[in-house]
């Protein structure tokens, strides 16, 4: 598949392939419910100088649940089913070969919604990547607001996983 190139894209492998990002963002799937790329677009809109709204939020989540609930999710189910055995036998090759053939459909699947993300992002003024000045607390504040509209308080495990998303957020911005 060809996708065309966005910066919101290149922010969320560079951020998300940092030391300890990706854990934090499975914790906070995991415990809290978030999409993965809503927290990335959230740091990202906050790296652009971008403090987004509860409303605003809002429509990101509305902009992908469907794609997400019913696209993304089956995948990394299948994806994660495939780790171990089926029946009474081990993986095999073929089933890991399988699992890797899934992985990357999701990865498509979730560079699709990541898309959707931006086209939605363009409504929200961010402005050209990289031109706003940094807004480091934006970049926390708005991970910390989706959590709230996810009807999360978060708590000192929530905090540090943020924590750790946003170092690694305002590291992608100081590198570019």
């Amino acid at each position: 598949m060809e996708f065309p190139d966005h910066p919101f894209w290149d922010f969320s492998l560079a951020t998300y392939g940092r030391d300890g990002v990706a854990d934090a963002c499975i914790a906070l799937q995991e415990a809290h419910g978030a999409d993965v790329n809503i927290l990335l677009f959230c740091a990202w809109a906050g790296c652009n100088g971008v403090r987004l709204d509860r409303p605003q939020i809002e429509a990101a989540c509305a902009a992908v649940e469907a794609w997400h609930e019913e696209i993304v999710r089956p995948l990394r189910s299948v994806r994660r089913r495939l780790k171990t055995a089926v029946d009474e036998d081990p993986p095999d090759d073929l089933q890991s070969a399988l699992r890797a053939r899934i992985q990357k459909i999701e990865i498509d699947a979730e560079h699709i919604e990541q898309l959707r993300l931006a086209a939605l992002a363009e409504t929200f003024d961010l402005g050209e990547p990289g031109t706003a000045p940094p807004d480091d607390a934006a970049v926390r504040s708005n991970m910390q607001n989706y959590l709230s509209v996810l009807g999360s308080g978060g708590g000192a495990e929530a905090d540090t996983a943020l924590d750790t998303i946003a170092a690694a957020a305002r590291r992608f911005r100081a590198a570019g």
